[in-house]
């Protein structure tokens, strides 16, 4: 069952990469990439039915998660580097409390409601 989580990481180590032109073109144009192309497999993992499936569409989000490294960075050139350490930590704690909000209306609330449906 872990299998899906470990094998995201080898395509989110390099993804650090594409986070480095944002020295060049800026932040919103990476990150706009990156999250379209992160979009795709995320829009595909309902059609996923075996385990195997699963692994390689969780290999291929992994991509999504350079999206923090440009977002920190744009905070930082957005404020001052007075304010910039408070953005960027209000910045990722958003980012951490909307997933934790999300697995606890989706294990409280949507999960009830397709067990019962079923």
């Amino acid at each position: 069952l872990d299998t899906h989580l470990v094998l995201q990481k080898p395509f989110y180590l390099p993804s650090h990469l594409i986070p480095l032109s944002s020295h060049f073109s800026g932040p919103r144009l990476p990150m706009g990439v990156v999250l379209m192309m992160s979009a795709i497999p995320t829009g595909m993992i309902g059609l996923v039915n075996t385990a195997t499936g699963l692994a390689v569409i969780r290999f291929f989000i992994g991509v999504g998660g350079s999206t923090f490294v440009m977002a920190q960075y744009w905070t930082t050139r957005m404020f001052t580097k007075e304010w910039a350490g408070t953005a960027n930590a209000t910045v990722g704690g958003w980012g951490n409390l909307g997933g934790g909000v999300t697995q606890i209306l989706v294990g409280s609330i949507l999960f009830p409601l397709l067990k019962n449906a079923y």
